[in-house]
């Protein structure tokens, strides 16, 4: 098994090396700014590398065109999904309109797919990201990576590609105990080094089942556990060292971008920023002026290397806080996800899903479970469980005191919290406009 993790490992850099060693560079350069934040090299090579973006932009983006005179980043608009949307032919760089792009779309999980292009070598730095992050958490490039998702006709890779990369698709559209029995065994039964990539909710069901189970630790090689697309709660966090004996780490990161942090393994509150490949702004809600260092705001990204479509203050829908760690480098101290699945308590005053999580994690006889805000002051608990909950009670008067002792919380039993399409599950809905 070790031969042919390491044969693809060096097919892969060998076939690069005939070609320029392109991907290498982008690797280096990663790698680079990330062990040397404060270096003058790194920060002549990150301001380069938004001068380049920024100039090419008002050049050949007829968006942009009208930006020529900036002084500075933040003469530039900031930019949502809906306006790209809207002057989706505006975005195009005409130098790229004839060279070689490649789609990349959001799962449309809560409305319709949104659609960018990419050009090569935003392709090869998105790879270059994947492998440089992908080792930070332990995995090796050529090693299996078992990739959990819900898998179509539409995404599926061809039974070359995936032996190629050494990838197992495994289906995450069902996730009743038969299949989570039979994923478990099969992940027992195979001796290669293997990471996982995977939803949290997905790692958290599979959890659930060896708490029901009463399972004991499992000895299954792997190398890495991340977690993708969703919060991770400590109630997972904690449950897959148990059984797995490895962290989990969680990554942040979307469709239509790339990787923009990651969990460090050693200072687990802590998202590593991937500062070599985007430029990060944490804006307030209702201004764009950047907040004070620490503060939860808007995550707002120019992505450094996407020349095909021009992407400069976008405000990626999520909220989150970016603080200084102890080397004097910037992180992201948290990363709440969504701003539309964000609650509020009485007072209109932000309540974390960290400390929603944290309330809940006591609570885990509960196979799922959806928090909705759907007023100002109502709340409602949708609750699937195998056996009568007997803590309804002080379920309520614990929310009660986190979301004002005049809201009102119910709870609601069903079968089955469905999965978005992308297979995702939402922990936390907003269906109140607080605007």
């Amino acid at each position: 098994m070790i031969f042919f993790e390491t044969l693809r490992n060096r097919v892969f850099w060998s076939m690069d090396f005939l070609k320029g060693g392109k991907m290498l560079r982008h690797f280096k350069e990663i790698k680079y700014i990330y062990e040397n934040y404060h270096s003058d090299k790194s920060n002549t090579l990150r301001k380069q590398n938004l001068d380049d973006l920024l100039s090419h932009a008002i050049s050949t983006t007829p968006f942009y065109k009208s930006y020529k005179n900036y002084k500075s980043l933040q003469d530039f608009p900031v930019i949502d999904k809906s306006l790209i949307k809207d002057n989706f032919e505006k975005f195009k760089s005409e130098s790229y309109l004839l060279e070689k792009s490649f789609k990349v779309a959001s799962s449309g999980s809560t409305g319709t797919p949104f659609v960018l292009y990419q050009d090569i070598e935003k392709r090869r730095r998105n790879i270059a990201d994947t492998i440089f992050f992908a080792k930070l958490s332990g995995y090796n490039l050529g090693q299996k990576l078992v990739f959990m998702r819900v898998w179509t006709d539409q995404n599926r890779k061809g039974r070359l590609s995936s032996w190629a990369q050494n990838i197992k698709m495994q289906n995450v559209s069902n996730l009743k105990d038969d299949k989570i029995s039979e994923f478990i065994n099969w992940l027992v039964n195979d001796k290669s080094k293997k990471g996982i990539l995977s939803y949290a909710s997905t790692l958290e069901a599979i959890c659930k089942y060896l708490d029901k189970t009463k399972s004991k630790p499992l000895n299954c090689n792997l190398s890495s556990i991340i977690s993708n697309s969703e919060g991770l709660n400590e109630y997972t966090k904690e449950s897959i060292e148990k059984y797995f004996k490895i962290p989990v780490v969680s990554r942040y990161s979307n469709a239509e971008n790339g990787i923009f942090a990651q969990q460090n393994l050693i200072e687990r509150y802590a998202f590593d920023v991937n500062w070599g490949s985007y430029f990060f702004e944490i804006l307030k809600f209702d201004e764009d002026v950047a907040v004070k260092a620490g503060d939860v705001g808007r995550i707002v990204i120019t992505d450094l290397f996407n020349y095909c479509m021009p992407i400069i203050r976008y405000d990626t829908g999520d909220i989150g806080s970016i603080d200084i760690n102890h080397k004097g480098i910037p992180v992201f101290k948290q990363v709440e996800g969504r701003r539309q699945d964000i609650v509020y308590n009485t007072n209109g005053d932000l309540i974390s899903s960290f400390v929603i999580g944290g309330i809940m994690k006591k609570y885990n006889s509960l196979k799922q479970f959806q928090f909705i805000q759907e007023t100002k002051k109502d709340y409602l608990f949708k609750l699937n469980t195998e056996k009568k909950f007997s803590y309804e009670n002080r379920l309520i008067e614990e929310f009660k005191e986190v979301m004002g002792s005049d809201s009102s919380i119910k709870i609601e039993y069903i079968d089955e919290i469905p999965p978005l399409a992308s297979g995702k599950q939402r922990q936390v809905v907003n269906n109140y406009n607080k605007d």
